[in-house]
């Protein structure tokens, strides 16, 4: 990577300024320790700089940057709307106008007995709302969180995001009037739920240092903010604490949890200042997902089902395992994922090898129904169905060659009814290509892989290849569509999806094969899938490349760290790569709350183990690939100086003078990137445009 033909001056060098650790025996020194505070003028200095230096870097492929960007916009619709969703007495929508970035929030009164559907409300636009947050400063960063409607749908509860840092303020818009009320509560979770009466709202406060979800609030309009009530504080550093209503519209439901254990508390949505009445305490391991319907609670739980079962239990006491009463039993191969209650019928959203399904169930019972879905592999999400009493389920399906489909399910019959085919103008399905394969790994494991082309350029030989892993948490990547992606397809690219261990793709067990002591398993499992690859013929070794984000970015760093010459670049997008200093420091936003998924690095085994593969402590002096690294200033989640670290160490231990390894900063957001819906796609085209360059396409 050359500017002009003209060598480059030497990439930016943040000053040492070493600290020294000790834990368990063992002695180590972190030479930029002092990057953390994104106050300081030398450290902003310092990310501007890097900045400036990848913009060099990538400048001769800065044309194929905006012209890769030029090709994702068109493949937005200008104007769309979202499907209606009945909710009450009204019709509630989005929608985007053209060449705006955020959307407007609509709704109408429904039709009925005949009568034509009432004329539209705009009730909240977010590009005004943005405006209003940054003046003219087109680059700030703006994100909409809950958006809640009163029981007597006259109070627009919504909550905005102006930094990136996941702390948002709650608002209040009254509908009838079209004011926003005085009401402003700073520094709170996206998620409200409402009283029956529609006078207060349930909030979340996230604790302002380590951003864990500890409190819920009880906040009444018209009030100040200084008083409201503290319904339930979560005392626990490892346990996060939230609200949600209950399909009932009975309850107002409060779910502590960690990864592997959780608790539940119930207060009437009648009498908000009712103490909290614990439904279920936490005990040993036990996860599972509480709501109330039908005068009982229903269950999702993995007592006695690896993968889940659904149960009813009594509502004068849910914590009775004795009375439980099997729904949904557990299944041999099949994870119980999620559900809906609807007063005729279950819908069940389940896993089976692997592929998303949708099953429906009737009270009384029987075998249920599964529904006939597209594509052998698809994403399937819920859509929102917030009536009980409806006689369809919404979802939406897609698959790496076909745009989201939002379907509306007869909870009867299981036939399907399209509500909105999403448009990508220039895209057509027709030429592209999916496949499933599956590559073995060290210990015998199939592990599958999502493979995506267009069918002009077959994977071979001497074409490149883009390898995706993440595998942590037990998030399934499943393979749905993007409509960035073309623009690296029909340039000869093959995109694979490695479903890794650490993921949830093949049931309960495959995420606890990939977590705590058995973390490794997910970095072995994505070299093995990058193997299977160049033996398979299905790429050019020296055009193979490797991406991931946040805990992908672990997964980036752990494989680099290992095999440094296995891939030819490697995107990491805010990785997770300070996992040893970041783990033993208890005041850093999660830590605490992520124990039982990396492990507690004060225990001596943990410690050892996130020794021996945290990617800033391990880095090999060897050849490194070329690596376009991003971070996000006011990152909740991955703390900045987290990448910013590790590129500095990179450098330190890399032998080859050709390799290019850039950081990319972005000062006006957190861990998703920039915001706005085309805003949002500069980042993905400069990645883009950074894989295609190095390919020679």
């Amino acid at each position: 990577m050359t500017s002009g033909g003209n060598p480059l001056p030497g990439p930016p060098r943040a000053r040492r300024r070493p600290a020294s650790y000790e834990k368990f025996g063992r002695r180590w020194t972190d030479p930029w320790a002092w990057i953390r505070d994104r106050d300081d003028p030398e450290v902003l200095r310092h990310l501007e700089a890097e900045n400036a230096w990848t913009e060099q870097c990538l400048a001769p492929w800065s044309g194929l940057r905006d012209a890769v960007l030029g090709e994702m916009k068109s493949r937005i619709v200008p104007d769309t709307a979202s499907p209606p969703v009945r909710h009450g007495p009204f019709l509630y929508f989005s929608r985007y106008r053209r060449g705006e970035e955020y959307p407007v929030f609509c709704r109408r009164r429904a039709g009925s007995q005949g009568r034509r559907a009432g004329r539209e409300e705009l009730l909240l636009d977010g590009n005004q709302l943005a405006r209003e947050a940054h003046g003219d400063a087109a680059d700030g960063y703006f994100s909409i969180g809950a958006l809640e409607i009163s029981p007597n749908h006259e109070i627009l509860a919504f909550a905005t995001d102006t930094v990136g840092r996941r702390l948002y303020e709650l608002r209040f818009l009254d509908t009838r009037s079209g004011e926003v009320l005085e009401d402003r509560i700073p520094g709170a979770a996206p998620n409200v739920v409402w009283a029956t009466a529609g006078d207060a709202v349930f909030y979340t406060r996230p604790d302002p240092e380590t951003l864990r979800w500890s409190k819920v609030m009880l906040h009444r309009l018209g009030q100040p903010v200084e008083q409201d009530a503290l319904v339930y504080e979560e005392t626990d550093e490892t346990f996060w604490v939230a609200a949600h209503e209950s399909r009932s519209r009975e309850f107002v439901l409060l779910h502590c949890e960690q990864t592997d254990r959780a608790e539940a508390w119930a207060i009437p949505s009648g009498d908000p200042d009712a103490p909290p009445r614990r439904l279920i305490p936490r005990g040993g391991p036990h996860e599972f997902e509480l709501d109330h319907f039908g005068g009982r609670f229903l269950i999702r739980t993995n007592r006695g089902a690896p993968d889940f079962r659904l149960v009813a239990a009594p509502e004068a006491n849910p914590a009775d395992e004795a009375a439980w009463k099997d729904l949904v039993p557990p299944r041999q191969d099949v994870q119980l994922e999620g559900f809906e209650l609807f007063d005729t019928h279950l819908a069940l959203f389940e896993r089976r090898a692997g592929r998303q399904e949708l099953r429906l169930l009737d009270w009384d019972g029987g075998a249920g129904r599964r529904v006939p879905l597209p594509g052998p592999v698809r994403a399937l999400d819920e859509e929102d169905n917030p009536e009980p009493g409806a006689s369809e389920v919404r979802v939406v399906v897609s698959t790496p060659k076909t745009p989201p489909t939002t379907l509306a399910v007869s909870l009867e019959t299981g036939r399907r009814r399209t509500l909105k085919r999403e448009e990508a103008p220039g895209f057509r399905s027709a030429d592209y290509r999916v496949r499933r394969l599956a590559a073995r790994a060290a210990d015998g494991t199939r592990i599958p892989i999502s493979l995506v082309h267009h069918r002009d350029h077959p994977p071979s030989p001497s074409s490149p290849l883009l390898l995706y892993g993440y595998g942590a948490y037990g998030i399934s990547m499943d393979p749905a569509f993007s409509r960035a992606r073309p623009s690296l397809l029909d340039r000869g690219f093959a995109f694979a999806v490695a479903h890794i261990r650490g993921g949830q793709e093949l049931g309960r067990a495959w995420y606890e094969a990939g977590r705590q002591e058995r973390k490794t398993n997910t970095f072995h499992d994505f070299i093995a899938c990058a193997r299977h690859l160049r033996k398979r013929r299905l790429c050019d070794p020296d055009r193979m490349f490797a991406l991931g984000g946040s805990a992908g970015g672990l997964l980036m760093g752990a494989v680099l760290n290992e095999e440094p010459g296995l891939f030819a670049g490697m995107v990491a997008i805010v990785p997770f790569v300070d996992v040893l200093n970041t783990m033993l420091d208890p005041d850093i936003p999660l830590t605490t709350a992520e124990y039982d998924e990396w492990g507690d690095p004060n225990r001596k085994e943990f410690f050892e183990l996130l020794a021996g593969y945290a990617p800033y402590e391990n880095v090999p002096e060897a050849p490194l690939p070329h690596l376009l690294v991003t971070s996000g200033l006011h990152d909740s989640q991955v703390q900045f100086w987290e990448p910013t670290k590790w590129v500095q160490r990179l450098r330190d231990r890399n032998t080859d003078p050709e390799a290019r390894i850039l950081l990319r900063t972005n000062l006006d957001a957190g861990h998703g990137g920039r915001s706005g819906r085309y805003r949002g796609l500069e980042e993905t085209a400069e990645i883009y445009a950074f894989l295609i360059g190095l390919s020679g396409k």
